[in-house]
């Protein structure tokens, strides 16, 4: 989790540094082109239009040499061709206008900035020659200068040839400084709109997030942070409720149908969290797959548990991506401002802890409670230590039975991971099946749980018990293309028969991405493998794939069974499982058996097996062995 803070807080603090630089392009741009004015002749701002300049052109150089017409072309907006902008005296316009035309037809032009000089060109009269010199700068290509002269043109001193180049070249700045400044007089205006504007734009996305449009992490924290002022500011009882949702299984979702799905998924959930939103209270998207909502009040406690009921219960409706209708549970902690702590650091990591206790026990929220602390420290460094679990071997498996309530012998298996750890001894499947998944260590383990159910039962086989085994599969198995080939491999070595191994899955697991799924499932179940649907009853199961499913065994949660003598609605629930499961020609089991009268409820219901620590609790395979060996019957459960 600390790895998770760390990688958002750098996209967090890149994103907002690129909009800042982006900024101060827009600033320095428009500095610069300002600062570029200081240089201009002062006389330059005063112009309405460049004719001035152009005469003064013309003047300075009457004064150099006699021409007997001067003519300046510049180039237009689309630098495409030459347009005159300045012929003197009048009689020789068309004259000097139709000698240019032939200069530019004849591409003397690109000579004549290849030469950088005054070019002395024969004239369509015997009696005169044009003078053609280019009008540049050191930025770009301003126009060209054409003269008209008299035969004495070689009587022209050189320095004159000299000084007129100089000049031009001057001219040529001249002009450039006008047109910059006409520029940056017609568009201050208009700059100063866009600058304004476009940093409005920027301070906004460095506040929202572009995904969603909902506020991000730095605009929720500064909400948070403004309500726990005013609370420590006012005589009030003032409460502040910091409301943390995370998207269980959204990985899941991206690997399975990309990220484009992914971020579909995420604007859509933010639209049905906006629903909820009341005045008052801020809502917004605060990591990858996390939303949160700053509620106020004098009693925020119970508004905020009120709250994450209604935000599972939003997120309870099917999301439609790709075609397909996916379901996705939420995980939610709660942190109360000043109950759980008195500043702003101290509730976003218990509204943390209280949301990752949430995911744990599977409750849907939790409310920060500081027994949390110590679990997530030690959550912590169980994910260091689970990767070096795997590699050292520290794993191992235990077996519970599946009876047939009809001849009430044993007919199947449900292999269980454990891990006793060398300093910590036994730690509970809860505690550490979670971190595999969020560590991307769970291929792994349910690799190992494949190899060594395979293992044992070639071991019972050779011992004359010949009983399937059952193993469970994550979401991201069901999804993993190599599954078929990983089990395949593994039956093959030990020479089993596919029946061997069942497969279990939850109704969760497959309704994250279930295309895909069924596509994974439809190979197993070619391959001759029995399927079922595990914790049935507790998901968001769709009738059409439950009726499309290769499945053959639905098992009821054992939730709706533990108690289902002293609770008339879990009977009807368990009973209504079993006609359905028995209306699609599947067997049900019923797991969570705690007691006789459970155990004959459900015969009478007509459930088909059975399983739960009244028969039997989950023993290493050793012990097993010893029990399956002496027990030939169960007629005494």
């Amino acid at each position: 989790m600390q790895e998770k803070n760390y990688s958002d807080k750098l996209e967090e603090l890149e994103t907002r540094l690129s909009h800042q630089q982006e900024i101060n392009r827009f600033t320095l741009d428009a500095l610069e082109l300002a600062a570029s004015l200081i240089d201009f002749q002062p006389r330059i701002s005063t112009l309405e239009s460049p004719s001035l300049i152009l005469d003064e052109i013309c003047n300075r150089i009457s004064r150099l040499i006699d021409f007997k017409a001067m003519g300046i072309y510049l180039v237009d907006e689309q630098d495409n061709d030459f347009y005159p902008a300045y012929l003197t005296p009048a009689k020789y316009h068309d004259f000097l206008d139709q000698e240019t035309r032939r200069l530019i037809d004849q591409y003397f032009f690109p000579w004549a900035m290849r030469e950088k000089r005054p070019v002395m060109l024969a004239a369509s009269d015997k009696d005169n020659s044009l003078v053609l010199h280019v009008l540049s700068t050191n930025t770009r290509t301003r126009g060209m200068f054409v003269g008209l002269i008299g035969s004495e043109a070689y009587a022209v001193p050189d320095v004159s040839w000299g000084l007129l180049t100089i000049l031009l070249s001057s001219s040529a700045n001249a002009l450039e400084s006008y047109e910059l400044y006409k520029l940056f007089r017609e568009s201050n205006i208009n700059l100063k709109k866009i600058v304004q504007e476009r940093t409005r734009e920027l301070e906004n996305q460095a506040s929202y997030d572009r995904l969603t449009l909902l506020p991000n992490r730095d605009m929720v924290f500064k909400s948070l942070e403004k309500q726990i002022r005013w609370c420590l500011n006012t005589n009030e009882a003032c409460q502040a409720a910091f409301i943390l949702m995370d998207l269980d299984m959204f990985k899941e979702v991206n690997e399975s149908l990309g990220h484009k799905a992914g971020d579909r998924l995420l604007v859509q959930t933010g639209k049905r969290l906006q629903e909820l939103t009341g005045e008052g209270s801020t809502l917004g998207r605060v990591g990858g797959d996390e939303f949160a909502m700053v509620v106020t009040g004098t009693c925020v406690k119970d508004d905020a548990v009120k709250m994450a009921g209604r935000m599972i219960q939003a997120m309870t409706r099917p999301f439609e991506l790709q075609g397909q209708s996916l379901l996705l549970d939420v995980s939610i902690g709660i942190a109360i401002f000043p109950e759980h702590g008195k500043n702003l650091g101290q509730i976003l990591s218990r509204a943390d802890m209280a949301m990752y206790a949430a995911k744990r026990m599977k409750t849907g929220y939790a409310v920060y409670d500081p027994k949390f602390e110590s679990s997530g420290i030690n959550r912590l460094n169980l994910m260091s230590e689970l990767k070096k679990g795997l590699d050292k071997d520290q794993m191992t498996l235990y077996f519970q039975p599946k009876i047939d309530l009809a001849s009430k012998k044993v007919c199947g298996l449900e292999a269980l991971i454990r891990w006793h750890h060398p300093t910590r001894g036994f730690i509970p499947p809860g505690d550490f099946i979670p971190l595999a998944e969020q560590g991307g260590l769970i291929r792994e383990l349910s690799s190992r749980v494949i190899r060594m159910s395979t293992r044992q039962i070639r071991h019972w086989m050779a011992l004359g018990i010949n009983i399937p085994v059952s193993i469970n599969l994550s979401v991201r198995d069901i999804q993993d293309n190599k599954l078929p080939d990983q089990i395949a491999s593994a039956i093959e070595e030990y020479n089993l028969a596919p029946s061997s191994l069942e497969l279990e899955i939850t109704e969760s697991a497959f309704m994250t991405a279930p295309n895909k799924g069924l596509r994974t499932l439809n190979k197993l179940n070619d391959m001759g493998i029995p399927m079922s649907i595990d914790d049935f009853g507790t998901g968001h199961s769709s009738m059409a794939y439950l009726r499309d499913l290769p499945v053959k065994i639905l098992k009821i949660d054992r939730s709706f069974v533990m108690d289902m003598d002293k609770n008339d609605n879990n009977r009807k629930i368990v009973k209504s499982i079993i006609d359905l499961g028995h209306n699609l020609d599947l067997k049900v089991v019923a797991e969570g058996v705690e007691n006789q009268k459970s155990l004959e409820m459900l015969e009478n219901l007509g459930c088909d097996l059975a399983q739960g620590f009244f028969i039997l609790k989950p023993l290493p395979s050793e012990e097993l062995t010893d029990w399956l060996q002496k027990t030939t019957d169960l007629q005494k459960l």
